[in-house]
């Protein structure tokens, strides 16, 4: 949903959203005006661009990397795929996302401190559960896309767990609890819950 900042971000809004009660569905290539259709075309394209495996720089763990892999799983539906947020949204009152101008150097200081930080490869089990959801917390507080923000976000921390040692298994099954825990995250900045969930679902990988 829109979050007021003047005549530019409206414009900007309006430009990439079909006119309709919120939430709007996104202006996509498909030309579908209505978010079941839409869910269920994501449903078939995005397992289909994951068999094809990611672009190599997704596997970087930087900025531009983030943005690559949602260039990736989304360009078959949208042209602003990988493209960051022109406009504010929100999702809750008086809690707006991060404003357009902020969202890059936001992200940029989280993959600065992954790489100070050895990009957790030394941390155990718990300490790196808690260390992912805090940067998760604030990838979410980010939320650089229009639109799937969450499917990036939980494949980015897949990647990282793997890199750092880790399995993590997060599916459509996790759904209700990753968007409770993301909430209260973003709401909150208490990131127990986030924490709790990751590390519920990871498990070390055996060499």
């Amino acid at each position: 949903m829109l979050w007021g900042r003047g005549k530019h971000e409206t414009a900007a809004y309006h430009r990439r959203m079909y006119p309709g009660p919120e939430p709007r569905v996104p202006v996509n290539r498909l030309g579908i005006r209505d978010w079941p259709t839409l869910h269920a075309l994501e449903a078939e394209i995005l397992p289909l661009r994951m068999e094809q495996g990611l672009p190599s720089e997704a596997l970087a763990l930087k900025f531009e990397g983030y943005l690559s892999i949602h260039r990736h799983l989304f360009q078959d539906l949208y042209e602003w795929a990988g493209s960051l947020r022109p406009y504010t949204t929100s999702r809750n009152p008086g809690a707006p996302f991060a404003a357009p101008e902020n969202i890059a150097p936001w992200m940029q200081k989280q993959f600065e401190f992954l790489q100070s930080q050895e990009y957790l490869r030394e941390l155990g089990l718990s300490d790196f559960a808690a260390a992912l959801a805090s940067v998760a917390n604030e990838l979410n507080a980010a939320h650089p896309f229009i639109d799937g923000n969450g499917r990036v976000l939980r494949l980015w921390l897949q990647i990282v767990s793997e890199k750092a040692g880790f399995d993590l298994s997060l599916d459509r099954r996790h759904a209700g609890d990753w968007n409770e825990a993301s909430r209260i995250g973003f709401l909150t900045g208490n990131c127990a819950p986030l924490s709790a969930l990751l590390l519920a679902n990871l498990t070390r990988l055996r060499h």
